[in-house]
């Protein structure tokens, strides 16, 4: 059966679709190997028309419902804000450079690898001592960002506690701390604040949750000092995005950017292998992300031939049966190797992999700016004389 929390986010995105079809009614999961495989829920019904309008008024309860709680979590964000601006509630600022990476949407606009690109960039180009600070909902965030990032000396805090750990960013003599989803957070303030749009799905249906997916209006924009839309090569619709943005926020620094393949490592090893390793291959992809099919686009875009495709909700805990199952579609399908994300990795070398016939690679890719890198210069600069003074 659907389950309640995919229906819920079906509606969310307005998903929804009953399509009349033959077949009883019934709800099956069918995972097809021709054209891509992928492990998909498919919903059909039949009968003379009564099971859809009664389906399509529960949808349309159910949408009002969530349109109403929308409108509450609406007035909770204002408040929230507003208490800030009168400072019934304070914020704090330690004396180092912060940089805040955030979204205004619910799903994968590139956070992690952004972050990724900027702290290497700060520390490596702008030769500052730079560390990140996560609330860390997900493990497989925070370790991914301590494995890309320690290697190169930036530490990586985790916590809820924002403020306890600016502190103690200090005491480390770091002098530039970058914010991971930190947008909604105002209880830390900071000298820039950088938010990622998923080109191809800027503002959802432009609802806030839980109708829609939403964090908050996208007026809330004007707060912004830059705007980044990721995934610019997924659409065509790049122009009429940046005219949207510049009428809600005039004057803002607006930066394109896109996911590039990089390399792919042994999850069993840890040995790097090039991109040609899977050129021309027929693989199996594995996720477990908001963005799935961003995924698959880049494993395309390294010319493999994907024979299966499975896909988890995000941040889903492996189990042992999980992989168990995948194992045996892909020897169905005479397929020896998996393509999975690096975060997907994290979670799948707790696992049991080392008796395993499969090759399990998961995919390095890196957050590449394609026009505004200058701009994005431009603002590191202005922050850093201001430090400087």
């Amino acid at each position: 059966m659907l389950s309640l929390k995919q229906y819920i986010h079906d509606l969310m995105h307005d998903r929804i679709d009953r399509g009349s079809t033959s077949g009883g009614g019934r709800t099956s999961i069918n995972s097809s190997s021709s054209g891509g495989g992928r492990t998909s829920i498919n919903s059909s019904s039949s009968g003379g028309g009564r099971t859809l309008i009664n389906s399509s008024k529960i949808d349309q309860f159910i949408k009002s419902c969530l349109l109403i709680l929308s409108y509450a979590y609406g007035f909770l964000v204002k408040a929230h804000y507003f208490f800030y601006k009168v400072n019934l509630l304070k914020s704090y600022k330690p004396q180092i450079a912060i940089i805040s990476i955030g979204n205004i949407t619910l799903g994968g606009t590139g956070k992690t690898p952004f972050t990724i690109m900027l702290a290497k960039r700060l520390t490596q180009k702008n030769r500052k001592k730079t560390a990140v600070l996560i609330r860390g909902y997900g493990e497989d965030e925070w370790r991914l960002l301590e494995d890309r990032l320690g290697k190169h000396g930036i530490k990586v805090f985790v916590g809820r506690d924002r403020v306890k750990y600016a502190r103690r960013a200090l005491q480390y003599g770091i002098d530039s701390l970058v914010l991971d989803d930190g947008f909604q957070h105002r209880r830390l303030k900071r000298d820039l604040d950088i938010v990622l749009l998923d080109s191809t799905n800027p503002f959802g249906n432009r609802h806030l949750f839980p109708r829609g997916i939403l964090r908050e209006p996208f007026d809330s924009l004007r707060r912004a000092d830059i705007v980044v839309l990721t995934k610019v090569d997924k659409t065509k619709n790049i122009p009429a995005i940046a005219d949207e943005i510049k009428k809600i926020a005039p004057g803002k620094t607006i930066i394109k950017a896109v996911h590039k393949p990089k390399a792919l490592f042994d999850i069993k090893t840890g040995s790097e292998k090039e991109l040609a390793f899977i050129a021309g291959k027929k693989v199996c992809i594995l996720s477990a992300i908001c963005d799935a099919s961003y995924f698959k686009h880049t494993v395309e875009m390294s010319r493999a031939r994907i024979g299966l495709e499975f896909v988890f909700p995000d941040h889903h805990p492996y189990r042992a049966r999980d992989l168990d199952r995948i194992f045996k579609k892909c020897k169905r399908e005479n397929i020896d190797t998996i393509v999975t994300t690096e975060k997907d990795a994290v979670k799948l070398r707790s696992l049991t992999l080392a008796e395993s016939e499969f090759k399990i690679l998961a995919l390095r890719i890196e957050l590449e700016i394609i026009q505004g890198e200058e701009e994005l210069d431009d603002n590191l600069h202005r922050l850093y004389m201001r430090y400087s003074c």
